[in-house]
């Protein structure tokens, strides 16, 4: 891969069909009546393929599950022979004997599983429609097939009011199965009633936050010891310049060839943000194949979003260092920190009420 390719992340949402129910999942409505059976069109990915040059990371997934694209190896092919690196998240009930090899012959770098619990009954309460045994049968003969610990294997754990004592066990989980990462999310993209009222976050450090706090500290101490790499959201807000998803140099591409800043934007609707009822706008630059990519990278929109977050960025590291820290003190390091946030111009409308933007 070189530094000079135009982008650094393509999240390309080979399917918005999923073979599950699951209580917090917020795409469940915008998978009905969807052309293609929910699967991207042959026709998407051709418009893509030949910019894949121009493209370091290609993640496979959106909305759904990635494994019941039939082409999925085809095009991990094609990104791995553009130099990409490729990685994909799944539930992992389809990652069968066959599905394995076929990912493994591709060329993945990495994988991700989808595993909210550690026992059937709370596994299964979470994600109606899977069969626990299967998940983790499916994984280990996956860690197990593997060459030389390549694809990295990680663990999605979304921690919710039902498994949220199950912190420290997916760590020992991760380890049985031989999985690499264990990486603890929150419940943090709502549509409707999907999903709302199930994050355990908040505005304000409370008791319980403190019990969580100290339950995922646990965790994570559990996994240096297993040699399990651990990664983890904050419970309580703080704004950050730009998301993880950063669209100065990623863009998010539905399975209907649907272009947009990220998977948030790209399906706006009702949801709600740190407990407010709010709106999350639809943000789109155009659609595959009937615009070519490069002339979406440079309409008024996707350039609004990339402007808006490089001048935020860079205003952040401005307004940081207008304060004196020759001798640095936790007051002035306070102040510093204030002084960053007030310097940033104002994020995009949906931004605002993301809550990734806040680091949750």
């Amino acid at each position: 891969m070189t530094s000079k390719r135009v982008w650094r992340l393509w999240q390309v949402e080979t399917a918005i069909a999923c073979n599950l129910k699951c209580i917090m999942c917020p795409w469940t409505t915008h998978r009905q009546d969807k052309n293609h059976h929910g699967l991207m069109a042959p026709s998407v990915w051709q418009a893509v393929k030949p910019h894949l040059q121009d493209v370091q990371s290609v993640d496979f997934t959106g909305g759904g599950e990635p494994l019941l694209q039939p082409r999925l190896a085809e095009w991990i092919g094609d990104a791995r022979i553009a130099g990409c690196e490729t990685g994909l998240l799944t539930n992992a009930l389809l990652l069968d004997t066959k599905k394995t090899s076929q990912l493994l012959d591709a060329g993945l770098d990495w994988i991700c599983f989808s595993v909210d619990g550690t026992d059937a009954a709370v596994y299964e309460t979470i994600r109606p429609g899977s069969n626990f045994k299967t998940i983790t049968d499916n994984i280990a003969n996956f860690c197990k097939t593997r060459h030389h610990k390549t694809p990295k294997t990680m663990i999605n754990f979304v921690i919710l009011a039902m498994n949220a004592h199950q912190m420290e066990d997916i760590v020992s989980l991760a380890a049985r199965l031989d999985v690499d990462q264990v990486n603890f999310k929150q419940c943090d993209v709502i549509r409707g009633e999907h999903g709302k009222g199930m994050g355990l976050f908040a505005r304000e450090k409370t008791r319980q936050i403190k019990i969580l706090e100290k339950n995922l500290s646990r965790a994570q101490r559990l996994g240096k010891r297993l040699n399990i790499k651990t990664t983890a959201f904050s419970f309580t807000p703080e704004e950050l310049p730009v998301c993880a998803q950063d669209p100065r140099d990623s863009l998010f591409i539905r399975h209907d060839g649907t272009t947009a800043p990220c998977i948030s934007l790209a399906i706006g609707g009702a949801t709600t943000f740190l407990g407010q009822e709010v709106t999350m706008p639809s943000v789109h630059y155009g659609r595959l194949p009937d615009t070519d990519i490069k002339t979406l990278w440079e309409s008024e929109p996707c350039r609004f979003y990339r402007e808006r977050f490089e001048n935020r960025v860079r205003a952040n590291h401005q307004g940081f260092f207008q304060v004196d820290l020759s001798e640095p003190s936790l007051q002035k390091l306070k102040a510093a920190e204030q002084a960053a946030l007030d310097a940033m111009p104002e994020a995009p409308e949906g931004c605002r009420v993301c809550h990734y933007l806040y680091g949750l």
